[in-house]
């Protein structure tokens, strides 16, 4: 039975149409509903169909209102986690991060949810926002706890501040969706945050994100990850393709620090396992997203308070799902694409 409930939420969604959305105060009286959906592995954006699908049944029944799009959206697509995922078709996309609901996706007008996966929406936080922070936002929380980022109750100020944990971090694709969440999270627990990005995107990463320092990838420096400080990093929040180990070695600090990958391949997996085992000071560790309740109120309570902004790159209408999946493909987003279901041509 759907749990009513009639306030806004926030939706750990399944494959990274991270959903923001008002659940209904009781059933919708209609059956079907409008969703975007694929029926097999590869094709791209043109791969995806509008199809009429039975609304779903779950703990709690969610009208959608806006869902983000994600790497490991298409990426899930394109067969590269084809090992976990579906073994059926059609499926409608959704976010790896619970596979309760692999047939429940975010591009939808309705999805259903886990109460213990939902958390309460706030007026200050639109749904366009909110849909971006379960899936991206989440990622780069746990990608700099993994890397030994310590935030206290406040989220001004951190171990770091008492000498533990990293203080110098790099943070690579800093403008796209996961990182510009993780250069702002960095600066709140009071690190020094050196980015990378493109060259268009340098101002926005330093004045609009608040790293101290940044680097085009594109140049020498930024292929090799050189600070134009010199630091070398204690932890690098790694968001960009894949990058080959010596680089990330030599920009590690002497006395060691930690690489945590966003989409790690077969090769970093392999290497995160030798690292372990040979108790390596200068270590990758792949990024395994848990949903975790209290990290979700957390992060809504931090873009409550302006603390943690969403920049959006793009928003599309349902009807225009295609062009949004299409656009995160390019890999050029500065920020996050929304798909909005009540969104006009």
């Amino acid at each position: 039975m759907h749990t009513p409930r009639t306030d806004h939420l926030l939706r750990f969604d399944h494959t990274a149409a991270a959903a923001m959305a008002t659940t209904p105060s009781s059933p919708p009286s209609a059956t079907t509903m409008r969703a975007v959906q694929y029926d097999g592995y590869g094709g791209g954006a043109e791969g995806l169909k509008h199809v009429e699908v039975p609304i779903p049944e779950g703990e709690v029944l969610i009208k959608m209102e806006a869902a983000s799009i994600n790497p490991i959206d298409w990426k899930i697509q394109k067969g590269m986690l084809r090992l976990f995922l579906p073994k059926k078709f059609p499926f409608i996309p959704d976010k790896v991060i619970s596979m309760s609901f692999p047939n429940c996706g975010g591009l939808a007008e309705y999805a259903v949810a886990p109460a213990s996966l939902t958390v309460a929406r706030p007026p200050e936080v639109s749904a366009a926002e909110g849909a971006s922070l379960p899936a991206a936002a989440g990622s780069a929380l746990q990608q700099l706890k993994a890397a030994g980022v310590r935030f206290d109750a406040d989220a001004d100020a951190t171990a770091a501040a008492a000498g533990v944990g990293p203080k110098n971090v790099l943070v690579t694709a800093a403008s796209g969706g996961v990182g510009h969440y993780a250069v702002q999270l960095a600066k709140l627990a009071g690190l020094h945050v050196t980015a990378t990005c493109g060259a268009r995107n340098l101002a926005f990463v330093r004045d609009g994100l608040g790293a101290d320092e940044a680097l085009d990838y594109r140049t020498p420096d930024g292929a090799a990850l050189r600070s134009p400080s010199g630091r070398r990093y204690d932890a690098v929040a790694h968001c960009a393709p894949p990058a080959p180990w010596p680089v990330f070695r030599d920009a590690l600090a002497d006395a060691g620090g930690v690489v945590v990958d966003l989409t790690p391949g077969v090769a970093a997996t392999v290497r995160s396992f030798l690292h372990r085992v040979t108790f390596s000071k200068k270590r990758l560790v792949p990024l395994i997203l848990i949903p975790k309740e209290e990290e979700m109120e957390w992060l809504v309570d931090m873009a409550k308070q302006g603390k943690l902004k969403t920049t959006i790159d793009s928003k599309y209408p349902l009807s225009r799902a295609q062009e949004a999946w299409a656009k995160s493909m390019e890999g050029h987003a500065t920020g996050k694409i929304v798909v909005e279901m009540g969104g006009t041509e």
